[in-house]
């Protein structure tokens, strides 16, 4: 079927134009992308809720080094915008400026051309994808640091992306602009390739950067265990209601990774063996400069549809699954009927869906925050988890940066109230979050956005330099792992629980945390 339509609004004005692909892979179409890149890849395991699989029904991958193409981080606590020309008339040239990273997206959001939605329901018709990182929390009411070792936050505004339904079927999408006739030209020339097949890569092939030992927590449990009672100290003294604690596993690399080429990316292929074990609604795989990030979330931060509609999902209470839970599917169902009447983590899941109504409250209509679900359950291959849904509207015209600044960081990874848990947290954690429990996701030209949190995900950071085809070495990889803190913590059952939330990452390369 040969799909080719445009979406636009006005003639010669930026528009979307669209190429129905068949038999796409997406594996073996991001093996064949050059340079940066970002994935958001939604999937869920057999038997999942419908709410799982309401969550999943599209993947988008999103190559960075297309015709019209603009760069947006937050280092430093400054603000650097790097554009291609043909943008120049849109987001103004090139610049770095000492400004809080929410203002700096207010002002690119309003400046991005408003294109319509290419499928209902699909939210996605291109614009700014990548990450924002737990140390924006700064900009409201958290600690005062930065990430170590790479930017806060990290936006491509991307012109080209193939998006995949759930059911398989998959279209190329990429902006034109009749004022700027050969950067469409490029884009269109790159249509048709996709559509064609586009090249070969399968990094199935390529070895991937399997660690060379086991991984070592930033702190002993000993010291972990010491922390969760300190924040229970905190919580008897009145200082907040519940603390998420968290630490970080160093996770040992095989010495020095070829940068990225078609096929030859062994962080892609680590990915896809986590992929392979432990399929969730927002997994995602993102290369961006000596960034790698390999994300395997199940769980969403905000949704903003293009009509202004907010829906977050918080996940608090989780329970690991037995290691084959249908050799003894009666106690597999033991372990997660024991999570639904859990007095403990119902109050946890309940704290977190106060703090996010409250953080909805300040940008949203009053009267339009709700509450759809509390303390349901859901399944996934390695754990159940507890998740709650909250709803919003927004009132017409307010910036989607400003909603997500008076949400950030999720609540989940913070505690409440937000100001207080995360100064607690920020104290006897030690170091800064970096990536981890911050958000992965789009702001679209749609107006709409969709975000995940940042947990179950190892972070690699390479050294910055050297030419296409050469090597570099890995400064550092990470796997954060914490839980949330109440009065009724027992400390040896949150070290617990932090190792039970690392093993659906580690699980995957073979590698244990030793702790």
């Amino acid at each position: 079927m040969d799909d080719r339509r445009d979406l636009t609004s006005g003639a010669g004005s930026p528009r979307i134009e669209i190429r129905q692909l068949d038999g796409v892979d997406p594996v073996s179409f991001a093996g064949t992308l050059r340079g940066d890149v970002v994935w958001l890849d939604s999937s869920v395991p057999a038997g999942a809720p419908d709410s799982a699989r309401d969550r999943a029904r599209w993947s988008v991958l999103a190559p960075c080094d297309g015709a019209f193409t603009a760069r947006f981080r937050h280092e430093d606590r400054r603000a650097h915008l790097d554009v291609s020309m043909p943008l120049l008339a849109w987001f103004g040239a090139s610049r770095s400026e000492d400004r809080p990273a929410f203002d700096v997206l207010a002002d690119l959001l309003a400046l991005t051309p408003r294109l319509a939605e290419p499928f209902p329901g699909l939210g996605f018709a291109l614009g700014w994808v990548g990450f924002l990182g737990y140390e924006l929390g700064r900009e409201s009411g958290g600690p005062d640091r930065t990430a170590d070792g790479h930017a806060d936050a990290d936006l491509r505004f991307v012109d080209r992306a193939v998006v995949v339904r759930a059911d398989g079927a998959a279209w190329a999408l990429a902006l034109v602009d009749d004022a700027e006739p050969d950067a469409s030209a490029a884009n269109r020339a790159w249509l048709e390739t996709v559509a064609d097949g586009g090249p070969a890569a399968d990094v199935r092939d390529v070895p991937p950067s399997l660690p060379s030992g086991p991984a070592s927590g930033r702190v002993s449990r000993a010291a972990y265990e010491t922390a969760v009672d300190a924040c229970r100290a905190e919580i008897r003294d009145g200082n907040a209601f519940q603390v998420c604690l968290t630490t970080a596993f160093s996770v040992p690399g095989s010495g020095r990774e070829a940068l990225a080429g078609p096929g030859t990316d062994p962080h892609l292929v680590e990915y896809l063996r986590m992929r392979a074990a432990d399929p969730v609604p927002f997994g995602a795989y993102l290369r961006l400069g000596p960034l790698r990030v390999a994300s395997r979330s199940p769980e969403r931060f905000l949704r903003i549809g293009a009509d202004g509609r907010v829906l977050a999902e918080p996940i608090k209470g989780t329970r690991r699954r037995l290691t084959d839970p249908e050799a003894d599917p009666a106690a597999d169902l033991a372990v997660r009927d024991e999570l639904a009447a859990s007095v403990k983590d119902r109050a946890e899941n309940v704290m977190i869906v106060d703090l996010l109504r409250n953080d909805l409250l300040r940008t949203a209509v009053p009267g339009s925050v709700h509450v759809d679900r509390l303390c349901a359950v859901e399944t996934y291959a390695s754990v159940h988890q507890m998740v709650s849904t909250i709803g919003a509207v927004l009132p017409e015209g307010v910036s989607r940066a400003d909603v997500v600044r008076a949400a950030f960081p999720p609540g989940s990874m913070t505690g409440a109230p937000k100001t207080s848990a995360m100064a607690i947290a920020s104290r006897l954690e030690g170091g800064p979050r970096g990536v981890y429990s911050g958000a992965i996701g789009y702001f679209s030209t749609s107006g709409a956005v969709d975000l995940s949190v940042v947990i179950r995900t190892l972070v690699t950071v390479l050294d910055d330099g050297g030419a296409a085809g050469l090597r570099t070495a890995v400064r550092s990889r990470t796997l954060g792992a914490g839980g949330a803190v109440t009065w009724s913590s027992v400390a040896g059952d949150e070290a617990d629980e932090a190792l039970t939330k690392t093993r659906s990452v580690l699980g995957s390369m073979g590698v244990v945390a030793d702790w």
